[in-house]
């Protein structure tokens, strides 16, 4: 074989394609079950009693403070407490809301649980705004049911 066969059998290195890695929402929405809704009680439930605890905390705390207020540094942790405690009231308002909220879902209807962080690969040569488009998860007790894009792009490849 002559040099110039060799030459030609040897293949080009290919070129290598730049990829990035994007941020991407991704819609969680459940489908209302009696499980469902128990396990979102059983959250709120949860939540309320870090709540509690921490307005007790809050609350003692204020009481010892209160003998040194007197002191300029004691009075602005009072009142930064006292923001707190204010916050804290309310999340346990809000709280107590959902409570009758997940009672009122009725089953086999669609709740939208929020949005979760999803990461898609892109590279030249993609359609960004496929790649980038909204993506939805369907969940029934927990168990993924679909995966499926939000929305049509409307281009056509």
């Amino acid at each position: 074989m002559t040099k110039a066969k060799e030459k030609s059998k040897v293949s080009e290195p290919k070129k290598q394609s730049k990829s990035v890695t994007l941020k991407r929402n991704v819609v969680v929405k459940v489908v209302v079950t009696d499980k469902f809704k128990e396990y979102m009680h059983f959250e709120i439930k949860e939540s309320l009693k870090r709540t509690d605890a921490r307005l007790l905390e809050i609350e003692k705390m204020m009481t010892d403070l209160s003998g040194d207020a007197s002191q300029s540094g004691v009075q602005v942790l009072i009142q930064q407490l006292s923001a707190e405690k204010v916050q804290l009231e309310k999340s346990r308002e809000e709280l107590s809301g959902r409570t009758k909220l997940v009672d009122e879902l009725k089953i086999n209807t669609f709740f939208n649980q929020g949005t979760v962080d999803g990461f898609v690969s892109v590279s030249e040569g993609d359609n960004l705004y496929e790649k980038l488009g909204g993506m939805e998860i369907l969940l029934k007790d927990g168990v993924v049911q679909k995966i499926n894009p939000v929305a049509d792009t409307g281009i056509k490849p």
